[in-house]
């Protein structure tokens, strides 16, 4: 028997590149206005502050987006993490228990209260074959019992995929209108105030950081959940497999 395969998230990887070379620009360019002001540590920490605070201020279109996303994602991951508590069982304990059983009915009582998919599964398995179903469609019913279950486990990681390509995409979207706006000013007033472009500039990249800052978090979360649902799914495959084994076994002939 064999389960629904994962689809991998080959965009992760391309991805993370942009974000590693995004975070260097986003740290050259304080770099070079902190060494042309000359200031202190705790004084670029405030300036920093009071740039997210003037993003704020100002008409943050992208930057609220953002806000909305960090939010969503932060919700996605402690929904997902939670499933996954419940979703998690001990594979090999079941089938040690099916084989102490002597009866279906005893089966189905030693797994009754175990924890996790795979446990889901089994009992749906096991009482198939207790209500008398013919053996060809047993497997069929436990193979759709499988499948609702993956599908209890994708639940909600499309979203959180989304948010690892969105959210640095919104970031330099934010940072493009700003460079914008920033060069806009030169193009007024000219050179004569350098650090006024270089604050704007600054400011344009926060969009930038922000998105960054829920890419990532989003990625490895998604990571995390894919490699669980993975190793989930082949714990219930190897049951199933050792399950109907068991059943064929002790059917009467």
């Amino acid at each position: 028997m064999r389960l629904l395969p994962a689809k991998a998230s080959r965009i992760a990887f391309r991805m993370f590149l942009t974000a590693f070379a995004a975070v260097l620009t986003g740290y050259a360019v304080p770099a070079l206005a902190q060494e042309g002001a000359g200031s202190a540590t705790t004084a670029v920490q405030k300036t920093a502050f009071e740039m997210i605070w003037s993003v704020a201020k100002t008409p943050p279109y992208v930057f609220l987006v953002l806000v909305a996303c960090s939010i969503l994602t932060v919700t996605l991951i402690i929904e997902r993490f939670m499933y996954y508590r419940g979703a998690t069982g001990n594979a090999e304990e079941l089938i040690r228990k099916i084989k102490q059983a002597g009866s279906l009915s005893e089966a189905l009582t030693a797994v009754e209260h175990a924890p996790g998919v795979t446990a889901q599964v089994i009992r749906a398995t096991i009482q198939a074959t207790r209500n008398g179903s013919p053996p060809e469609q047993i497997e069929g019913l436990a193979q759709s019992a499988a499948t609702r279950e993956q599908i209890s486990m994708e639940k909600f990681l499309p979203q959180l995929d989304s948010m690892v390509t969105l959210c640095p995409l919104l970031g330099l979207l934010g940072t493009t209108i700003g460079m914008i706006k920033s060069f806009s000013i030169v193009a007024a007033i000219g050179m004569s105030d350098p650090n006024r472009l270089a604050g704007g500039i600054s400011e344009a990249l926060i969009n930038t950081a922000t998105g960054l800052a829920v890419a990532i978090p989003a990625l490895f979360a998604y990571n995390y959940f894919t490699a669980k649902k993975e190793a989930i799914l082949m714990d219930t495959e190897r049951s199933l497999t050792e399950l109907m084994v068991i059943l064929k076994s002790s059917a009467p002939h």
